[in-house]
């Protein structure tokens, strides 16, 4: 009898630890800025994961303006009349012309000659240093390095959906969908290392590009992923109050809500290295948390700023490090050209 109360009080201690564990280890944070730092590790450490966004309103997106060609501006320089320099003999000679002049035009009547008045020898004249004369020559005005102009062009964001899944770690990504305020930017795309594959809504043939060429690539970390990245660093900058609005049950499990409102200075003093989004205004974010591993689960960021335009974006994230492999397009549907006969 003894026996069984001793593997029954054992039994329960194990419990009872068990339980003190699983409620540490699960215990809600409070601190929003410690939530928007675990977030943020985690979201850097991404290896792949499957998005949705969708958007409406507009954007200011930057598009860069031709640079002028740098002119030589030529400086007209004055030129110097060349001038005489006296020198002490010259000066002397000058002061003794007048007593040599005199005698010679003296007049020979037979008037008593006056006794000539001592002349005073002349103080030599110190020789002036001469000026240094400078050759008439072409002045190059200096002309400052160029640096990239933009200009900030609105953008409608109606209609805005994509899909897909990014590969972080072999640089793939497969996304369908598009922006209708960009011509070109709709359709469907993968990325395969250094090659894109681009089909155009209602085309049958994808045709291949060196991904160098495209204007944002979504398979690398310094693409949307990037824009991302900014954004969860904005929400946790310093200077703005983020707030815990609660715990809520998401798509893809419980997550912690936070609420940001942001200024345009915060958002683009981090996203002034992107060339996709030039000017956001002031806003809110609204950011979704996974409790367990600080996955981003959902962003949405709204503006009404004049500066900018009004705006709303929705992402949904999941899949975190799980998605399947993204490959190559099957030939029947690659735009191959035929080989020279």
């Amino acid at each position: 009898m003894s026996r069984r109360k001793s593997i029954a009080s054992t039994a329960v201690g194990m419990l009872a630890v068990m339980a003190l564990m699983a409620g540490c280890t699960s215990a809600s944070l409070t601190d929003p800025r410690k939530i928007l730092s675990s977030a943020q590790t985690s979201f850097n450490s991404l290896q792949s994961v499957h998005f949705q966004i969708e958007a409406g309103g507009q954007f200011l997106f930057g598009v860069e303006a031709a640079i002028p060609t740098p002119t030589i501006a030529v400086s007209p320089t004055a030129t110097v009349s060349p001038r005489e320099i006296p020198s002490a003999t010259a000066s002397a000679a000058a002061s003794a012309a007048p007593s040599s002049s005199a005698k010679a035009v003296a007049s020979p009547k037979p008037t008593p000659t006056p006794t000539p008045t001592p002349t005073p020898t002349p103080t030599p004249t110190p020789t002036p240093t001469p000026t240094p004369v400078p050759s008439p020559s072409a002045s190059t005005s200096p002309t400052p390095t160029p640096t990239p102009l933009f200009t900030a062009v609105p953008v409608s964001l109606n209609g805005t959906t994509a899909d897909g899944d990014l590969d972080f770690a072999n640089s793939n990504a497969h996304v369908v969908g598009g922006l209708p305020g960009l011509p070109g930017v709709s359709g469907e795309l993968f990325v395969i290392g250094q090659y894109a594959y681009f089909r155009p809504y209602g085309a049958t043939k994808f045709t291949t590009e060196s991904t160098s060429s495209l204007p944002m690539n979504p398979a690398v970390s310094s693409g949307p992923a990037f824009v991302v990245s900014q954004i969860l660093a904005v929400a946790a900058d310093p200077g703005l109050s983020p707030v815990l609005v609660g715990i809520e049950q998401e798509q893809y499990g419980t997550c912690y809500h936070i609420r940001v409102g942001v200024t345009q200075s915060a958002l683009n003093a981090k996203l002034q290295g992107s060339l996709a989004v030039q000017s956001l205004g002031s806003g809110q974010v609204d950011l979704w948390i996974t409790e367990g591993d600080f996955q981003l689960e959902r962003l949405e960021f709204s503006t009404s700023d004049p500066s900018s335009g009004a705006a709303a974006v929705r992402l949904v994230l999941s899949n975190w490090n799980s998605v399947t492999p993204i490959l190559v397009p099957p030939d029947s549907e690659l735009d191959i050209p035929a080989n020279p006969t």
